[in-house]
């Protein structure tokens, strides 16, 4: 069983509240749960929308149709018709109804859950009309009204309270749902995707985060914010962002700096400093369409080249695109280990779709710290950039006896003094590539997931499109899936599992097929001649949904 239900609104009113409690509910009750929320940049007024999809057997996919829709007003409603289902149900305040009707919109064909409502709470009559029309169980729904609202006075909890008391007992349901929610299994955790990221980076020794809040990163900030463990600072822009970052990074703090595109870019400079002065740090880039400040509360996938080349000069970082909640919370302690096990720079690219998307999930990785070779005993002639087998040189903590280097951003020798001797400039230059090779080997992880291998189609996709695309080759069996969840350094690997197809289709959320590029460059995929390389893009600030891949069958 699939229902999605959307809740849509102007941007200041309680949506928000309304679509926790929906998706509480559902994972009290063991559902999955992915949620889908789209809003306007500017603030009042706007129709936003969220919806939120629930399975019993374990799928997470996005639909643009909709079973039930809650709709808070009469402009809400009519601009989400041409979204609804044949005889979806439609449940809203009987004022807005009559607007329609005003206008010569009709509702006919839609079941009708209406009521006439006189005060401020529509969300909660709208909502708990919703709940008895699914049969949910009325404690269960008492007790998140306790969870949602605790923070607010007693009176107004008790007043919700009585007005689903009052539903339950006097509102008549003419048509009864045919799904029956019910108790499916245990109750599931819920958590936004950017939560996740930023709880298990703190769990697992984040030291230091800076940031300057920027759609659709700016929540790990506030979850940093929210726990008195790491040392954070809001800083003015993003030169002084990352500045700082790198700073306690010169500290020996494991360093976190979040942002997207627009203020990534004022990052550049700095970023090259820290690949000559081999300062590891992790940077969150959550992509948002572009370019500039275009669309900044919307989806597209725009930045994978700048992810991939995020400076200037000739350097190698890495670069990971987690594709599920799993990976984002397992992913948040593994880019900092990898930048202090390597000394190098993690970007850890999302996207406003997957940053902002509330989730259920099982079982979560137990982590490990890695920090790589510390000296606590220093020799007197310490050499900060030693040349050895590893490419890695051992770190000392400041202040430690014997300890002295100059971070440069300057080429050095091994003792960090500048110099421009021609061997000495190739040396170092080979010490920061070589480090990273045969980065897969040495870590034993796997950059790529591949799901009915067998099959001669192949879809190649990134970030949460994988959960979509698994729903579509589950019932599309000629098609099989390549989730690409490490970008850089890429891997041989991943080219055997493609040149014994007859036909691979990048997936992508942007125009210009920067994913295929980059493939196709690597991996010399024009020369397989036998190979057909296809694509669907998109680029009209919405994801992928289940509808777009359907269009493959034709």
């Amino acid at each position: 069983m699939n229902l999605n239900t959307r809740i849509t609104w102007a941007a200041w009113a309680w949506v928000n509240s309304t679509v926790d409690i929906i998706a509480e509910l559902y994972a009290e009750l063991g559902y999955d749960l992915i949620t889908d929320i789209e809003y306007e940049s500017r603030i009042k007024w706007w129709v936003n929308f969220f919806d939120v999809n629930i399975s019993d057997e374990k799928e997470y996919f996005l639909t643009k149709y909709v079973d039930i829709i809650l709709a808070f007003n009469a402009e809400s409603l009519e601009k989400q018709l041409a979204s609804l289902k044949d005889w979806a149900t439609i449940i809203i305040n009987s004022k807005w109804v009559k607007k329609l009707e005003e206008k010569w919109v009709s509702l006919e064909k839609y079941n009708l859950l209406q009521l006439e409502i006189a005060d401020k709470y529509d969300n909660t009559y709208l909502l708990w009309i919703y709940a008895k029309y699914l049969n949910l169980d009325i404690n269960i729904i008492l007790e998140k009204i306790e969870k949602i609202f605790q923070r607010k006075w007693e009176d107004t909890v008790n007043h919700n309270k009585e007005i689903v008391k009052n539903i339950f007992e006097t509102y008549e349901i003419n048509k009864a749902s045919e799904v029956q929610i019910k108790r499916i299994w245990e109750a599931k955790t819920s958590i936004f995707w950017n939560k996740s990221l930023a709880k298990w980076a703190i769990e697992n020794w984040l030291e230091f985060y800076s940031a300057y809040p920027m759609t659709p990163a700016s929540t790990v900030l506030s979850e940093v914010i929210k726990d008195w463990r790491v040392k954070y600072i809001q800083n003015e822009d993003e030169i002084a962002v990352i500045n700082s970052a790198l700073w306690a990074s010169f500290t020996w703090a494991r360093a976190m700096s979040g942002t997207s595109g627009g203020w990534f870019a004022l990052m550049s400079e700095a970023l090259s400093f820290a690949v000559q002065a081999e300062f590891p740090i992790t940077v969150v880039l959550s992509q948002r369409a572009g370019p500039s400040t275009w669309t900044p509360t919307f989806h597209e996938a725009w930045d994978l080249n700048y992810a991939l080349n995020p400076t200037f000069g000739d350097f190698d970082h890495v670069v990971m695109y987690p594709s599920s909640l799993e990976e984002a919370h397992y992913f948040g302690w593994l880019a900092l280990n990898i930048a202090d096990k390597y000394q190098t720079q993690v970007i850890l690219l999302m996207d406003k779709q997957s940053s902002e998307l509330l989730w259920t999930v099982d079982e979560l990785k137990t982590p490990w710290i890695e920090r790589w070779v510390i000296l606590e005993n220093p020799p007197v002639d310490y050499k900060r950039y030693e040349l050895n087998d590893s490419w890695v040189s051992p770190r000392v903590k400041v202040w430690t006896k014997d300890w002295d280097f100059i971070a440069t951003s300057y080429e050095h020798d091994e003792f960090w003094a500048t110099t421009e001797d021609p061997e000495m400039k190739k040396k170092m230059t080979e010490k920061r590539f070589k480090k990273l090779e045969n980065f897969f080997e040495k870590e034993n992880i796997s950059w790529y997931e591949v799901i009915n291998p067998d099959a001669k189609k192949m879809l190649i996709v990134t970030s949460f499109t994988s959960y979509t695309a698994k729903h579509f080759v589950k019932n599309n069996p000629d098609f099989g899936l390549i989730i690409i969840k490490i970008l850089k350094p890429l891997d041989e690997r991943l080219r055997k599992e493609i040149e014994n197809k007859e036909e691979i289709i990048f997936i992508e959320n942007n125009f210009s097929g920067q994913l295929e590029k980059y493939l196709t460059n690597e991996f010399g995929l024009k020369y397989i001649t036998w190979l057909k390389i296809s694509r669907m893009r998109k680029y009209d600030l919405f994801p992928f949904y289940i509808e777009d891949f359907n269009e493959l069958k034709k």
